[in-house]
């Protein structure tokens, strides 16, 4: 596909705007895509490094992710300072993360939608049979603890809990093969 902008080279990127509920479709050449001003991407670099990815989010990378700090934080180990992870892209020691954890997590939360821990995915065919293992193993966590406060009628509770869970985990064993 040739370009829509300068129809010389091929086209390789794609940009879809919405003006007024429509969506318009572009298909630029890496020149005329990085000619326009509204795309910040150097197209000369690998496709979409982490700190191309950074620039976008915070675009002006001399501010802090915490704007009330007036001081810039830097690494104890390697004096590296957090605008300039924002700038390259990549730490310069492994003492960064302590170092800039505070600044991370806001990064973490926006990139995954609030949350900071990678938790995985399951398949759904494992799905139930993990959660009730799950549940097994928290029940008897809390038998644990109610045995050594001895509410040993609480104990026998959860107890019968972990039974009911145990013969469902071992009736959908033997349905499922």
């Amino acid at each position: 596909m040739i370009c829509d902008q300068c129809g010389e080279r091929s086209a390789s990127v794609i940009v879809k705007q919405q003006q007024q509920g429509q969506i318009t479709e572009l298909h630029l050449c890496h020149i005329c895509a990085a000619e326009n001003h509204s795309i910040n991407i150097a197209f000369e670099q690998d496709p979409l490094a982490i700190h191309q990815l950074l620039s976008n989010w915070f675009p002006n990378s001399q501010a802090s992710v915490n704007p009330v700090r007036k001081e810039a934080v830097t690494c104890p180990s390697c004096g590296f300072s957090f605008p300039k992870f924002l700038q390259l892209g990549k730490f310069g020691c492994a003492s960064c993360y302590d170092a800039f954890s505070s600044q991370l997590d806001e990064i973490f939360k926006r990139f995954h939608n609030g949350n900071t821990e990678h938790t995985g995915k399951i398949p759904a065919s494992y799905g139930t049979t993990l959660k009730i293992k799950k549940e097994i193993e928290e029940l008897r966590k809390q038998m644990q603890v109610s045995v050594s406060e001895e509410d040993f009628e609480e104990a026998a509770r959860l107890r019968d809990e972990v039974k009911v869970l145990s013969s469902k985990l071992e009736g959908g064993a033997s349905n499922g093969s």
